[in-house]
């Protein structure tokens, strides 16, 4: 075969290969409704989701050393983007944690997002209409968003910032930091810190074996438990609460408005402490057993507190 021959059935197979070869640039884009459905797959690396006033999808960035190519399609209202991975990856994600994509991704301010990954760290901002980011091993950021929103991973950490809407974050190995949310907030750590400053009317929170931090401000409804982990809730402008609490042997200290005005119910029913700093009321030990129990009421009893633990300690300030 001579020189030239070779040289042009080079060029030809060159021509021919695809345009996704893993690792490759990529830098697509389309023309999609306001309101468009995204679904974004990417198993490893690095994702940064921004929305833009301009009724497009644009992806730009890098794929994963290993990928296959990718996947984009635009139909009846929803696009989808994925890279596709060889099936041999998929029990041995652990490994080669630094490779993987980085991409830049572009969605309409209007529309509606789903990502989900593997090792994977998220990032998304000012998406309005609902967002899920999911992850297993990887960070996940979520600010300025708006709607329905769902915030999970298994080993990483979730930031949350000035989201609004229903929210909902959930990790199992990490921790959550909330700033600035509205709306509705549910949050949720196995092993971990769960730190929020929040304007949501109402509150979730359930740890196992961890710590939380609530900084509320006009929550009207606020619900916590947790296990063997420690729980401190101050709540500013809520004149009328209603609070419900649980614990085994971990702490809960509220801190509450000194004109609340609400009902009280407070028990530790093995050997528990309950300190009182809301008012001079203390509790009364069972007859027999190690069971306190503290019942008062505040202003005219318009809200309702119930805290209760095994062995634990309840503490009630005020500002």
């Amino acid at each position: 075969m001579t020189k030239p021959f070779k040289l042009t059935v080079l060029m030809l197979a060159l021509l021919q290969a695809p345009a996704w070869a893993a690792g490759e640039a990529i830098d697509q884009s389309r023309n999609v409704s306001a309101s468009e459905k995204i679904e974004i797959e990417n198993m490893r690396g690095e994702v940064r989701i921004v929305a833009v006033k301009a009724n497009t999808f644009s992806v730009k960035g890098t794929l994963d050393e290993k990928a296959e190519g990718y996947e984009l399609t635009s139909e009846n209202g929803v696009t989808r983007f994925a890279v596709k991975m060889p099936r041999s990856l998929y029990n041995g994600w652990n490994s080669d944690k630094q490779e993987g994509s980085d991409l830049t991704i572009e969605v309409p301010v209007g529309s509606e997002l789903k990502f989900s990954g593997v090792n994977a760290n998220v990032s998304a901002s000012g998406i309005e209409g609902g967002a899920r980011l999911t992850t297993v091993n990887g960070k996940v950021d979520a600010e300025k968003l708006k709607g329905d929103i769902a915030l999970e991973t298994v080993n990483g950490e979730i930031s949350s910032r000035d989201n609004s809407g229903r929210i909902q974050i959930t990790t199992v190995n990490g921790q959550i930091n909330d700033k600035g949310s509205a709306g509705s907030l549910e949050l949720e750590s196995v092993n971990g810190e769960i730190s929020s400053e929040s304007r949501a009317t109402e509150v979730e929170l359930e740890v196992v074996n961890g710590e939380g931090r609530l900084d509320l401000t006009g929550t009207e409804r606020l619900e916590f438990s947790s296990v063997n982990g420690e729980i401190r809730a101050a709540i500013k402008n809520s004149k009328k609460p209603r609070i419900s609490a649980s614990s085994v042997s971990g702490a809960s200290r509220v801190t509450l408005d000194a004109d609340v005005s609400a009902r009280f119910d407070l028990e530790a029913s093995a050997g528990g402490d309950i300190d009182n700093g809301l008012t001079a009321d203390k509790a009364t030990r069972a007859k027999y057993g190690p069971r306190r129990h503290l019942e008062f009421r505040t202003g005219s009893g318009d809200g309702n507190v119930e805290i209760s633990t095994v062995s634990g300690e309840i503490e009630l300030k005020k500002h």
